[in-house]
This record gives C-alpha cells, sequence and structure tokens, in this order.
C-alpha cells in the first residue's frame, strides 16, 4: 500500500520526561525525523510539527492539530507548518495519539487544522506472543511486536515461554531450543517500558511441560508426561526456581502461571502414590503452594482459569456449563490470584457475557483473552479470528472487563507465521478505542501501520475457506502434506475443484497487492520480486502467493494419480510423473525456500528443524511417488498397491450435509495411516 508521505520533521516541545527515544524511534520507522525540545535543525527545508504531550486522568487519547497560518513563522531554518498537543491517560496511548496524528498528516497535508478524539474501553490491552511452540521469536522481531503494539495503543505484552527461557539450576529446561537469557529477557522488558508497555513472563507450572519432562534429568517429577507431580517437594524446589529466573529480568510484579488443561492431573503417577484424589482438591492445593511462593518473591501471579470452570463441570469440560449457571458457591482460586478467561471459539455474544458473569463469581481479578488464530495450521484463520473476536469484545466492554489480551498460539510446529495474524492484532486493538469498529477503520489503520493491502491480508484467511468448509477446517494443511500416492484426504475433496481455487486465490491475492499500489507488475515479476520486499507483512504475502501456487498443483495431485491408475491410463500417468509431481515439487521448493526467508526474519533457527523435515519429507515422497508410477508404466513393477486401496472420507459426511471438509491440525496424522 502506498503511504502518503510527507517532507516532514518534528520536533518535541513539551513532553514528559523519557518519552523522547520512544517516539524517535516509532517516526524513524516511519522514515520521519525527530528534534529533541528545544532543538533546531541547521538545514533542510522540511516542514516543522511541534508536539506536545499532556497526560491526563480522563480516559481518552485525543489529538489537537493547529496548521500554521503566518508562512513567515520559522523554527530553526525550517518554516513551522504546525503544532500538534497529544491527549492521553498513559505513555503507550499517548503513542498511538502519535501515530495517530502522523496517519491524519500523510492523509490531510500540514495545511489542515484538525482533532480527533477516542474512548479508552480497556486500561490494559494487549498481545500474547507464544514462543514455545518451536518459533521461538527472536529479539529484534519482539521489539518490532512492541513498536506495533505501541503504535496501536496497547500497552501489555507477553512472552509465552514453556521451556524458553534460562533456569540455571536446570541445565535441561529449555536445551536446544532456542530459550532466552535472562539478559536478552531483560533487555526485552526495557524496551518495552521505553514505549509504556508492560512485558509480562508467561509461564507453565503444573502442565504443558512435556518438553522438560522428557528429559531422564527430570526422572520423578512427572504425574503424566505434561504434567507434575503435585505435592513433592523436588517439584516445588523446581517451580520455585522457574517462577524465580522467569520474573527476575522482568520489571513487572505480574506473572502468569499457566495451569491450564491438566486434563489427566492426579490420574498418572500420582494415582499409584496417592490414591485417587479429585482434581478440584489437587489443583487448589497446587495452587496454594505455587501462590505462597509468589507471595514470598512479592509477585502477582495469574492463572488460566479453565481449571476451575471444569471443577463445576459434570463432564470436566470448560465450555458445557449452563449459562445462567451460578458459581458464587464453587470452589475459588486464592484472592490474590487473577483469572485469565480464555475462549477462542464462541460466535455468540450472550455466551461471554454470561461466562464473564460466572468468572466475575469467582474473583473480582478477571482478564479476557481472545484469539488471533495462528494456530489453525499453514495458514491463519482470519475469518474465525473475526467472528470471535467481535461479540467476545463487545461482551468484555459491556461487562467492564478493562483488561484483555490477544492470544497468539501457534500449535503444532508454527508453520503459520506470526506476521499472518498481523490483521487480529489491530483488530483487537481498534476495541480498545471504539465501542463499534468497522472494517473501515481496520483497514486504514492496517494499511497505514504495514504498508500493504488489507485486502489483500484478508485474503490469507480464504486459504482454509472454500465452499464446503466450516470454522476449524484446514484443507490448505493436510493438502499440503497428504501423500500423494496414499491420498488419506482425496475422498473429502472429490467434489472440489482445488486447483481452481488455489490459482484463483494467488491471482486474487497478487490483484489485491497490484491494486492496492504495492507493486505495479505482471504475475510472474511479482512471483520473483515480492519475497525481497523489505516490509515484513509484505513478506508474508509473499509467502502465501507462493503456498497457493503450491497447492494449486500438488492438492489436486492425489486424485489425478487415483483416477488414472484406476483407469490403466499409463499415458496419463506418465505426464504425471514426467511433468506434474516435478512441477509441484519446483513451487513447494519455492514455497519451502520463502517460509526458511521469513522464519529467520521471525525466529531463531531452533525449531525450524521440524518444517525442514516435514517439507522435506513431503519432497522425497512426492520423488518416491515418480519412482513408483515410472516403474509401473515402464512394466518393472505389476501394480501399485497404494492406488488400490479404496478411498475412504477421512470424515464421514451424512446425507445432505453442507459441510464437506474437515479439520486436522496433526502432521502425524495427516502424512500416513501408520504410527509415526
Amino acid at each position: 500500500m502506498n503511504r502518503g508521505k510527507q517532507d516532514m520533521i518534528f520536533r518535541l516541545k513539551n513532553v514528559p520526561e523519557g518519552y523522547e527515544r520512544a517516539a524517535g524511534e516509532l517516526l524513524k520507522e516511519r522514515g520521519y525525523g525527530l528534534c529533541a525540545s528545544g532543538g533546531e535543525r541547521d538545514a533542510g527545508k522540511e516542514p516543522v510539527i511541534d508536539i506536545s504531550i499532556v497526560l491526563t486522568e480522563g480516559k481518552k487519547v485525543s489529538v489537537s492539530y493547529t496548521a500554521e497560518t503566518d508562512s513567515a513563522a520559522l523554527a530553526g531554518n525550517a518554516a513551522l507548518a504546525g503544532k500538534a498537543e497529544l491527549s492521553a491517560c498513559g505513555k503507550a496511548f499517548a503513542f498511538r495519539a502519535l501515530m495517530r496524528l502522523v496517519r491524519e498528516l500523510e492523509k490531510r497535508g500540514t495545511g489542515e487544522s484538525f482533532l480527533t478524539e477516542e474512548d479508552v474501553w480497556l486500561d490494559r490491552n494487549g498481545v500474547m506472543l507464544d514462543c514455545s511452540r518451536n518459533s521461538v521469536l527472536t529479539v529484534d522481531m519482539i521489539k518490532w511486536y512492541i513498536r506495533f503494539e505501541a503504535s496501536l495503543g496497547m500497552n501489555t505484552m507477553m512472552l509465552y515461554t514453556e521451556d524458553t527461557y534460562e533456569v540455571e539450576e536446570y541445565p535441561y529446561f529449555g536445551a536446544y531450543r532456542g530459550r532466552y537469557s535472562s539478559g536478552e529477557l531483560r533487555e526485552l522488558a526495557e524496551y518495552a517500558d521505553l514505549f509504556g508497555i508492560e512485558m509480562i513472563p508467561c509461564i507453565q507450572a503444573l502442565a504443558h511441560l512435556k518438553n522438560t519432562l522428557r528429559w531422564g534429568a527430570m526422572a520423578g517429577m512427572q504425574d503424566t508426561d505434561d504434567i507434575l507431580m503435585v505435592g513433592d517437594e523436588e517439584v516445588y524446589r523446581f517451580v520455585e526456581a522457574c517462577i524465580r529466573r522467569a520474573t527476575e529480568p522482568f520489571l513487572t510484579k505480574r506473572v502468569h502461571l499457566g495451569m491450564d488443561e491438566a486434563w489427566s492431573l492426579g490420574l498418572g503417577k500420582y494415582l499409584h502414590k496417592n490414591g485417587y484424589h479429585p482434581k478440584s482438591e489437587i489443583m487448589a492445593a497446587h495452587l496454594e503452594r505455587v501462590a505462597q511462593i509468589c507471595r514470598k518473591l512479592g509477585l502477582k501471579p495469574m492463572i488460566w482459569s479453565d481449571m476451575y470452570l471444569r471443577m463445576s463441570s459434570k463432564n470436566n469440560d470448560y465450555y458445557d456449563l449452563p449459562l445462567d449457571m451460578d458459581l458464587s458457591g464453587a470452589v475459588k482460586p486464592p484472592a490474590d490470584v487473577a483469572l485469565v478467561y480464555w475462549d477462542y471459539y464462541h460466535t455468540d455474544e450472550n455466551f461471554y457475557r454470561q461466562y464473564l458473569r460466572m468468572h466475575s463469581q469467582l474473583s473480582d481479578q478477571v482478564i479476557f483473552a481472545g484469539g488471533g488464530w495462528v494456530w489453525n495450521g499453514v495458514s491463519p484463520n482470519l475469518k474465525g479470528a473475526k467472528a470471535t473476536t467481535e461479540p467476545a469484545m463487545r461482551a468484555v466492554k459491556e461487562a467492564g472487563i478493562r483488561e484483555a489480551v490477544c492470544t497468539m498460539w501457534q500449535d503444532d510446529g508454527a508453520e503459520t507465521p506470526m506476521g499472518a495474524g498481523l490483521s487480529s492484532i489491530v483488530r483487537f486493538a481498534e476495541h480498545g478505542f471504539a465501542k463499534e469498529v468497522t472494517e473501515g477503520m481496520l483497514k486504514e489503520q492496517f494499511e497505514f501501520l504495514t504498508g500493504t493491502s488489507w485486502e489483500a491480508s484478508e485474503l490469507l484467511g480464504e486459504f482454509d475457506r472454500p465452499q464446503g468448509s466450516e470454522f476449524y477446517d484446514n484443507p490448505s494443511k493436510y493438502l499440503l502434506y497428504q501423500d500423494a500416492l496414499i491420498g488419506l484426504f482425496d475422498e473429502q475433496i472429490r467434489d472440489w475443484d482445488v486447483k481452481s481455487y488455489y490459482e484463483g486465490l494467488r491471482d486474487r491475492l497478487l490483484k489485491a497487492l497490484e491494486e492496492g499500489g504495492q507493486r505495479n507488475c505482471t504475475q510472474k515479476d511479482c512471483m520473483q520480486t515480492l519475497q525481497h520486499g523489505s516490509g515484513y507483512a509484505e513478506e508474508v504475502l509473499s509467502l502465501y502467493v507462493r503456498l497457493a501456487d503450491a497447492l494449486s498443483v500438488k492438492a489436486p495431485l492425489g486424485r489425478k494419480l487415483y483416477e488414472a491408475y484406476g483407469k490403466k491410463d499409463r499415458q496419463a500417468l506418465a505426464a504425471l510423473a514426467e511433468k506434474e509431481i516435478p512441477l509441484a515439487m519446483e513451487k513447494i521448493r519455492a514455497y519451502r525456500d520463502s517460509r526458511e526467508a521469513l522464519w529467520n526474519r521471525e525466529s531463531r533457527i531452533f525449531g525450524f528443524e521440524v518444517l525442514d523435515i516435514r517439507i522435506g519429507g513431503l519432497l522425497a515422497r512426492l520423488e518416491s511417488a515418480k519412482k513408483r508410477v515410472e516403474a509401473w508404466v515402464s512394466g518393472d513393477v505389476d501394480s501399485l498397491p497404494e492406488l488400490e486401496e479404496p478411498r475412504l472420507l477421512f470424515r464421514p459426511v451424512k446425507e445432505g450435509e453442507e459441510h464437506t471438509l474437515c479439520a486436522c491440525n496433526s502432521w502425524k496424522t495427516i502424512i500416513s495411516a501408520s504410527p509415526i
């Protein structure tokens, strides 16, 4: 997206102490210079914009710009174009006002006075970046997200680190995983603080510790393969070490302790050692011990809320409670432990409203966590993010909840890059400053901050949303990885023209980019040059142009092989082996190279070996398919048993059912029916 760049220089005339460096970095990122308070320019003719920042108590963010009408007014050697007063009730909110000023000046020019004002609906609004599911974001990338948040007026950031931080007492904790050093976390916390952003450690102190508990050195600490042995004193020495090491580098006293999804709590080695105890009893005892550790360290803990809701469920579920249920008499967490209500799935505003009410009966410290939906497979579920965020945030604001966080989980290997969810973050942020958010508001903010087309970005949500799909379906992942000869999902797409669909999506992406002013090129030129764009969001779009191109050939390949073999059409099979399979491999390699480049931009190298193995395995199987087909065509083998196996629906479809596709986000389930 072309930015309406102006030749401007900004000068801070009256701002609180400690704002200059952060303001300078935000402006520099957009190509503008900054003079400190009282500073003068010795050369240049750029118009100067004087900026004052006023911190207020009111829940407002405003920008008042007055254009200079006296052309003879000078500031240094440059003409004074105008004066701006930014008013906000917090540091990050002030930086939102600064970037709103820049956006308006780029749109209107410096000669027009204007006033903008927004309400602050959330005192704290932020993002949780998953740095545990293979992708451990680089320090520089996290700093980019800090600046992105500040530009949006978001003021909290959680780093989700199951085992990707240092615990000196336990050298196997996070080994070979790209863990952060204490020094790096301190650097990030201090950098975030420059922008008024509270960086919060987000760890696990009960479950989700499979990567840690896999090591022989951790023997004896397991209840199950991913849950700690509650009640064991060595476990509490370990937990205290984790909490201490995780929190020491940060400036905040708040810490997120996790404790979610402990499905089998007390049913593993704990059961053999202690006999059966209800989960509620085990959970309450463990949380009290962990809360005592936090009190000793002067910390303010929060946990995911699901285990406390499950205690009141007949089925040990999270979302099956009657919406009129009264939890005022239910088991509650300690009074000094906040509850984080996570919900990424519901599209009914009343559901959120009632669950927020129930949470408020359990705790007077409730935080809402929504989802950015970058965990659905190899592409983001942006329609799901919109369908859940809109009703959720309306309910949050109606309920008077003053803190929310957008979670960016990266399940099953971080195959979707974090940057594919930038529009989800923008959507979440804008809800902190408006009762209702329009697509026009989101488009303007997104294109201003990323320099890329909103329409092109939204197309990333179409990879898994053809006709016949539903919320969780992710055909782009299973059609990419499934074996071309075995074809576990081929029957599921029997009536879907996948070639035309992904070719069309590729072309729509390229057209949206071109119409957005990002490129003026032929399809071939765009395919070659997009990946070399300097913008982060642009590089993300480049990846998905490559993915759509690869899927246009790979996705229909299995059915073509199966049908040609069923007809014993040697000529068709020979053409597939000679042309289609090599073409699919070529396009997959291009996708792989683009994914590697983006991974290197976003993340540390640890974890990429998983994607390398997956894509490498895909290419190896295509090479094997080529050889097998050629062997049958030449008569070297009598049959291809893989192509004689009757094709079954992965998810059976009932007669008359409109939902014809399916969901499968487990790589090892996609690639083979045999155990991996």
